[in-house]
Order: C-alpha cells, then structure tokens, then sequence
C-alpha cells in the first residue's frame, strides 16, 4: 500500500499568487486552495492537511487570525503554519508568531527556499507524528502492565494470607528455638511481600482515583504506634529502636488502615537507612488545622537536588544515587499518594546531627 501524499493548503485571495505556489509544489505534493480564512476552516474541517501555506494580507479574516483559528482546530497536533508576507516589520513577524506561526516567508516568495522551508517543516510533522504514535503504544502498553499487576496482586493476596496464618500457627506449637527463629524470619518476609503487595493496590487505585477513603475518627498517635509494632520484627533485624513521642492527643478523620500503612513505609524507610543501635524517633504533633507526623532517622540523608524526586514512582534512595534498588520502589510514592488524598503534604528535611527527617501533615476534615 502507497504512502499518502503530503496534503499542503494555500490560502490566499489572489488567485495567481495560489497559481506560482501549486507550480512549485504541485509536482511533489497534493495542493489544496482556499480563498480566505474562512474557507481554509472549511477546507481543513474535511480533509487531511500537512501543511497551510498562509498569506497574511487577506481581506476579512487577517491572516493572524486565521493562523489562530488553524492552530486551535489541530487540537494540540503540530500542523505547520507558514505565513507569506509582504510585510517585513518586526513587530508584524511578532504578531505572527503570537497567532502560533511557525515559520515565514517574504513576497514574492523564492522557489528554492520554499521547497526547502516546506520540506523541513513536513519533517517535523512526520517526527511529531512518529512520537505521537509511539507514545500511544506506550498508554497501551502502560495499560496493559497495570491490568497485570492488578491480576497477580489479587491473585497472590489470599494464598498469601492462608500462609502467613500457617506460620503462625506452626510457630505456636514449635519448641525448639532455632527452629522458631526461623519460622520467625519467613514471617517476617511474608509479611513483607504482603506489604509490597498492598502498595501496589493501593498505588494503583489511588493514581486512577479509585480508592475510596474510609474517613472515621482515629487517634494518630494509636496509628503510629500500631505501625511501630508492625515493623518491630524488621527494626530487630537491622538492630534498630523506635520510639514514639506523642506531644499532644490527636483526632483527625482519616482513613486509618491507609494512613497506618504511610506510617509503616516512612518506618520501614527509616530503619533501613539506619546503623546499628540507632532509634528513629516518631513524633507526632498537633498542629494549626491538623497535626503532623514525623519520622527520624541517623541515615546518610537525602541532597536537597533529589529531596522532591524522591516521592516520585520508583524514587527510592538507591536510584537518585545510581545504585541498585532495594525494594519495590513504591513505599514512598504510596505514602505521596496517601497523604495527598487526604488533602495533605509529605516532605523531607535534613536532621540536625545527620539524618533525615520525613514530616507528614494531615489536616482535619468534616466530611
């Protein structure tokens, strides 16, 4: 199958001045014509246009205008304008370039030149098209990989479940301590793999705005200290404290299983980034309109060129400095994406004596 013809239309009410540019253009490319501007509309309302060839002097409808009209009915598709002009102000060249011109040429308009401006601009169209088309593709296959992992996360949850309550239950009944301490350790790395799991459910409903909130009133603090006992197995791994520092008691709506679970990612962050016999400090205050949340750690700290990528997708310590990843890569944008669905803000600062501190506000709500 052929290719299509490049389709260029010239828009000028002189007819001879349509008549010079079709026999420069005509043998390579399918002209179209129109009169003025509002023909123009009409002409590119029913065929496929490659480029508009434009003259600026035009009775009616200017060709500035014209130019804007055009440039508004490609819908954001790069449809090259070329304005043929007498005029060679400046400030006429700027008017043009407002109307969303992209190129000019003077009257009487040289052969050469034009085939060469009009050649070059049809490349780029041919680019952005290329781009435009790649990038679709990309939607689809984006598409396609968040319908699979939606499946596998679904699929793996139950069995999951089944398995970390038979470990439970088998470490009930076990005596021998080696053997406990190792039942202990696939726990805790069950556990884990359920956590990355819930991170990608809840990423994925709350990117696509489909999570909805449970809003119920919660003591922050009791949600901070529920998520300090979720992670002590992981804190006696890496041999880590937490302490919890409530300055005041604080009752906010909020839906509690996700904010716990923010709590959990910023914890499980900070045991991670820290040495041996260190504490990450929680402290959570009130504060005007709300309270906040804050996570310490003794960790090497974050350069503030990479503090706001690091809530981004897969923004993970690891990958701002290049190295390898250690985890999923989602624990912090699902806090970024929690926390934002609450109307509120997460950030991260540098901890006086070294390390990192991770604030988290929640503002209080009536809904």
């Amino acid at each position: 199958m052929s290719e299509r013809p490049r389709t260029i239309l010239v828009v000028d009410d002189d007819a001879r001045n349509r008549s010079v540019v079709r026999g420069y253009l005509g043998p390579t490319y399918r002209i179209l014509e129109a009169a003025d501007g509002n023909s123009a509309l009409a002409v590119l309302g029913g065929e496929v246009v490659d480029l508009v060839l434009l003259d600026v002097m035009m009775p009616g409808m200017t060709g500035f205008d014209a130019c804007r009209r055009i440039k508004e009915s490609s819908k954001g598709a790069f449809l090259p304008v070329v304005l043929l002009t007498a005029l060679s102000e400046q400030e006429d060249r700027n008017a043009g370039l407002e109307a969303g011109a992209d190129d000019f040429l003077s009257k009487p308009v040289d052969r050469r030149e034009l085939a060469l401006r009009v050649r070059a601009l049809l490349r780029l169209r041919e680019q952005e098209q290329v781009i435009a088309t790649q990038l679709g593709r990309l939607r689809e296959l984006d598409a396609l990989k968040d319908d699979l992992v939606s499946i596998i996360v679904h699929d793996l949850r139950n069995p999951l479940a089944g398995l970390l309550g038979l470990l439970q239950a088998v470490m009930q009944d076990v005596g021998d301590s080696r053997l406990r301490e190792d039942l202990g350790l696939a726990l805790e790395n069950g556990r884990k793999m359920r956590d990355a799991l819930t991170d990608m459910l809840h990423v994925r409903m709350l990117e696509e705005g489909k999570l909805e909130l449970n809003l119920e009133p919660q003591a922050i603090a009791a949600l901070a200290a529920q998520a300090i006992a979720s992670l002590e197995g992981q804190a006696k791994i890496y041999g880590v404290g937490m302490a919890l520092s409530a300055e005041a008691e604080v009752i906010l709506r909020v839906d509690g299983p996700l904010v716990r679970r923010a709590i959990e990612n910023l914890l499980a962050n900070a045991v991670k980034y820290s040495g041996r016999g260190e504490t990450v400090d929680v402290v959570v205050r009130a504060a005007s309109g709300g309270a906040t949340i804050e996570v310490m750690d003794h960790g090497p700290g974050v350069p503030d060129s990479r503090k706001a990528m690091l809530f981004q997708k897969f923004g993970s310590v690891e990958a701002l400095r290049g190295q390898p990843r250690h985890g999923h890569g989602l624990g912090l944008y699902s806090v970024q994406l929690a926390v934002v669905a609450h109307g509120g803000r997460v950030s991260v600062e540098d901890r006086a004596g070294g390390g990192s501190v991770f604030r988290v506000f929640l503002p209080a709500r009536n809904d």
